[in-house]
């Protein structure tokens, strides 16, 4: 699978730009000529990852045509990559497929620079060290009020267990896929094919002191609009409750079978993979920057502009590496002789390693902005 992170454009210039006559930022181009913006959230087990280049405009993020990326791991040449084809007409984004995996502990270099050679960009992260493992996952079916209506979710109550003896970034992502089956209509093959098909990353982490910094709240506190604040949407964390100790984490999630008749397959299962991800600093602060904007309570015409981290030296961007672990929970089975076993409060749980697939795809306006100076976008 790949590791997307969607280009921006139309929704970054009304999310970052629109501000009010008397809030407006100067942009003068002398002042700010155009920098690459180098983009990728890299997952260190994929052997398919994908970087998006662009230029800064006042208005609109200029594509490139014509530039080279370099990748180097302990200051060795790994990869020199050319931009993949474009994908459609439309869509005119610069993307390179880095295809090597990444090992905890390894100083990755990324230099993108264009032919003509006006632009160079770089920059440089550590792998994380990956979590030990998941200890254990508790799940619960409970009826939990959300939008003022009260239904079944899933609870899960992850355990997990901190690095020692340094500060930790971690993020954690409830992936719900739905396995499906088909016959195979080739000469040669299995009779029967399987797949899986991705439904949602969508979680409730609201009662997780951890997940919600020290702010957990209820259902009836959000209907009454008692907790304006930013939702954890990007499942984002650090260890500074839980240092150097194990904690438990707790997440809700919808176990209902989707009604879509565009799966092209029979339903077989549904699963939940949880995920933990090792993450860095930045890109830790980064999501929390990216939660603010899109749980509606950043109001770009009252608050101070939003600053965005960057890595990326001589240009702007955010290039992130996670490593993670994982166990799949398999929470409804298609099969009646085992229909059985399954407890509605509770399901299967299996380790499981994800080797090649990325953390869920950053919307299009989530990427560090192209469209502004990038002095306002950096992190102190």
């Amino acid at each position: 699978m790949k590791t997307y992170i969607y280009h921006p454009l139309i929704l970054l210039v009304i999310i970052l730009v629109t501000v009010s006559c008397e809030n407006e930022l100067p942009f003068n181009i002398k002042d700010n000529p155009p920098k690459l913006v180098m983009n990728a959230f890299i997952n260190a087990d994929s052997l398919t990852n994908v970087l998006f280049l662009n230029l800064t405009g006042k208005d609109y993020a200029n594509h490139i045509e014509n530039a080279t990326v370099e990748v180097h791991v302990n200051g060795e040449l790994r990869e020199t990559l050319r931009p993949l084809p474009m994908e459609t007409e439309y869509d005119k984004q610069c993307r390179f497929n880095i295809t090597g995996k990444f090992a905890s502990g390894e100083v990755v270099r990324i230099d993108a620079m264009t032919d003509d050679g006006k632009y160079h960009a770089w920059a440089e992260v550590t792998v994380p060290q990956r979590l030990d493992k998941i200890e254990n996952i508790d799940t619960l079916t409970v009826p939990l009020i959300q939008n003022g209506h009260t239904q079944d979710y899933m609870r899960y109550k992850i355990t997990f267990k901190d690095r020692p003896n340094e500060a930790n970034f971690y993020r954690i992502v409830v992936d719900k896929q739905m396995r499906l089956w088909g016959y195979n209509h080739e000469e040669g093959g299995e009779d029967y094919l399987h797949w899986t098909k991705h439904i949602t990353y969508s979680f409730i982490g609201r009662e997780d002191i951890v997940l919600t910094d020290g702010q957990p709240s209820t259902g009836d506190d959000e209907d009454n609009g008692l907790f304006d604040t930013a939702k954890n949407i990007y499942g984002v964390f650090d260890d500074s409750r839980f240092r150097d100790t194990s904690y438990t984490m707790t997440v809700y999630n919808d176990p209902a079978i989707p009604y879509n008749n565009n799966y092209n397959g029979y339903y077989e299962g549904m699963d939940v993979i949880i995920r933990l991800l090792s993450i860095t600093e930045t890109e830790y602060y980064y999501l929390k920057a990216l939660n603010l904007v899109d749980s509606d309570v950043y109001d770009e015409t009252i608050n101070e502009p939003l600053r965005y981290p960057s890595n990326v030296h001589g240009g702007t961007g955010m290039i992130g590496i996670s490593t993670e672990v994982s166990q799949t929970v398999r929470i409804r089975e298609n099969n009646p002789k085992r229909l059985a076993k399954i407890n509605i409060g509770a399901g299967f749980i299996s380790n499981f390693h994800l080797k090649d697939t990325p953390a869920p795809p950053i919307p299009a306006y989530q990427l560090v902005p192209s469209i502004l100076p990038p002095e306002s976008r950096q992190v102190d």
